[in-house]
């Protein structure tokens, strides 16, 4: 059986939840994950987290910041991340305004600091995505 957990430390957001696909951000590029799929493990880097469970029409998006995608040779996915929202948990205003804020700071910073503001853009990113439905 093909099926789906999603966890944070704080919350389960699905649970062994039968799945028809996934689309996960992975380190090294997105991963669009099926029925019958090898065996993987993989971090999670910053971004837009897809999936459809069984008898779903769309796509139930959450943003991600990081964590770790396991594929079970016995068809399970399990993702757990150190953070994930939901359209209806993210205040598109302040996400935006988070957004230009670290954007700027980029322009400014020094090479120590470079990193902090790029992961922050990121995330404001990920989330803005999240809540316009941007796809895969």
């Amino acid at each position: 059986m093909f099926q789906l957990t999603l966890v944070t430390p704080t919350k389960k957001i699905v649970e062994k939840a039968p799945l028809q696909e996934v689309f996960v951000p992975g380190y090294k590029g997105q991963l669009e994950i099926l029925p019958g799929h090898a065996p993987l493990v993989t971090t999670l880097s910053v971004g837009v987290l897809e999936y459809k469970l069984e008898g779903w029409t769309e796509f139930r998006r959450v943003a991600v910041s990081w964590g770790y995608c396991e594929v079970t040779a016995e068809g399970e996915v399990n993702i757990l991340a150190e953070t994930a929202e939901g359209p209806e948990e993210i205040d598109l205003p302040r996400v935006e305004k988070a957004r230009e804020e670290a954007l700027e700071k980029l322009a400014t910073v020094t090479y120590e600091e470079f990193d902090k503001y790029q992961r922050k853009f990121q995330r404001a990113e990920a989330r803005i995505n999240t809540v316009k439905g941007t796809t895969h």
